[in-house]
């Protein structure tokens, strides 16, 4: 029996991806009355937010929103805080104060502004990925249209990153979880024909901590080296269509940086910063990079979205971009900024959880008071 308290290590991972919304989020010095005045030099969008109707589904905090093209996904998430505040001195790993139970999850149409309620979804061990008809972590699968989940072929692998949709398959990449230098292994998955299939990682053992990117074609793998304390492996692609691995030119990420970035449809788009443990400080620009000869060129982020050293979120969708801090965000239009009438009511160093769904960007309201927000793009 284990010690009150104490949690295995798939337990502990599994609750560091929900912690780092949180921890990503902290103050390296400063305070949110040194930001300047919104939207200080940018021009503004005409228009506004509209917030969202009320969901049949509990309240949640960092929910997953997941676009089908029609619809909007809310999945997962945080309940409610339901007992007594968890007091953890620096640098202990605690466990969470308990929270309510998750009731359904949702799907909003924008179009029609109605929401379905569903009663699965909430189960992913990771990051799901949008195929089309199933949402899915490559172990948990959930069809949006028939309401029901189901399990994918097992892998016997651990994972921890999110799962990527290839067009034909979900990729993952784990290792058996020992925690020591290991290999890691793609694991693909066709949900049509059921068929499985596996590649070893190029580069050298490494620990559990792998990051991934869907690159147009192509799957980015970066791993954490064991015990080189932080530093990572070389970038290797994954052709899945071909069945080949590639080494590129990308630069390894950076501390402080977002590992790998975001797709855009043409780019990696990456936040970068400096770090003295290992969380983003210093937020100064966007980095986009060329997956294919590692060129890339930096943006500036806008000066009220990086003051007071809390770190920005980085919202990216086919052709577009945005970053927000609080009830602040700013939409990259090529590389130029476009501000978003300021958010109500939004503390200034929260970082919201947000989306594009199509041309519209919706903002989840992570405090629980209301639903949240959207902005349609001219």
């Amino acid at each position: 029996m284990r010690p009150s308290g104490v949690l295995r290590r798939r337990e502990l991972l599994a609750l560091s991806a929900v912690g780092a919304l949180t921890a990503c989020g902290r103050s390296a010095g400063g305070s949110p009355g040194e930001s300047p005045a919104w939207p200080g030099e940018l021009t503004v969008l005409t228009g506004g937010w509209r917030e969202l109707p009320a969901t049949p589904v509990s309240p949640r905090r960092a929910p997953t929103l997941t676009w089908t093209g029609t619809e909007l996904l809310v999945t997962g998430g945080v309940g409610r805080e339901v007992g007594p505040p968890v007091s953890c001195p620096p640098g202990a790993l605690c466990v969470p104060p308990e929270t309510e139970p998750l009731d359904g999850s949702g799907a909003f149409d924008p179009v029609s502004r109605t929401w379905r309620r569903l009663t699965g979804g909430n189960v992913f061990h990771h990051g799901p990925a949008w195929t089309g008809r199933l949402l899915t972590d490559g172990g948990t699968w959930f069809d949006p249209a028939t309401d029901q989940t189901g399990r994918a072929p097992e892998n016997g692998l651990l994972v921890y990153a999110p799962a990527s949709w290839s067009g034909t398959e979900v990729l993952c990449v784990g290792t058996d979880g020992s925690g020591q230098p290991v290999p890691h292994t793609l694991w693909a998955w066709d949900p049509s024909t059921g068929a499985t299939r596996t590649s070893r990682v190029p580069g050298p053992d490494s620990g559990e901590t792998c990051h991934l990117a869907w690159a147009g074609g192509e799957l980015l793998v970066e791993s954490t080296l064991v015990p080189a304390g932080g530093d990572v492996t070389p970038v290797h692609a994954y052709d899945p269509q071909a069945d080949r691995w590639r080494p590129t030119a990308l630069a390894a990420s950076a501390p402080g940086s977002t590992p790998l970035g975001s797709w855009d449809g043409s780019r990696l788009v990456r936040l970068r910063g400096s770090s003295q443990d290992g969380f983003p400080d210093d937020v100064r620009q966007l980095d986009l990079v060329d997956p294919q000869d590692g060129s890339s060129s930096a943006v500036e982020v806008p000066t009220a979205l990086t003051t007071g050293g809390w770190t920005p979120q980085v919202v990216v969708g086919p052709g577009r971009v945005a970053v927000g801090l609080g009830g602040r965000f700013a939409v990259l239009d090529g590389e130029t900024w476009t501000a978003l009438p300021e958010l109500p009511d939004v503390e200034a160093t929260t970082i919201p959880t947000a989306a594009w769904a199509g041309e519209r960007l919706v903002v989840w309201d992570d405090a629980m008071h209301r639903t949240g927000w959207s902005f349609e793009m001219a």
